[in-house]
């Protein structure tokens, strides 16, 4: 079952969050928090990698050519506006990467963030 962690996310610029992901642990504790999380991963903006059209919203073909591993298209609209933006994409990989439920994303976790952020992972074109 998937758990949603929409509300209260900001989405954040990630200004300088080209150094990586541990870049995005701001208090220092070793995980990224669902506040983090939005801001770090955010600022890379890989929403737009998939949004084709460039109407800041993924449709079932835009989801369909890439992120079927984050689910199935007809449970990823969180908030039923017919599609899904960057709000609701972030809060979506925010809950692949949090494995356990914690609310968290522990150091182990951030593994797969690596994994599909690497040169064949999920989220490169």
């Amino acid at each position: 079952m998937l758990r949603i962690v929409l509300a209260g996310l900001t989405f954040g610029t990630g200004a300088a969050l080209a150094m990586g992901h541990a870049a995005w642990d701001v208090n220092g504790d070793a995980e990224l928090s669902p506040e983090e999380f939005v801001a770090g991963f955010g600022g890379l903006d890989t929403h737009a990698l998939f949004d084709g059209n460039s109407d800041g919203m993924l449709d079932e073909a835009e989801w369909s050519a890439g992120l079927t591993d984050v689910g199935e298209y007809v449970n990823m609209d969180l908030n039923g506006d017919g599609g899904v933006d960057a709000a609701e994409y972030n809060a979506l990989l925010f809950n692949r990467y949090d494995t356990d439920g914690s609310g968290a994303i522990e150091a182990a976790e951030q593994e797969l963030i690596e994994a599909d952020l690497s040169e064949d992972g999920l989220l490169t074109p």
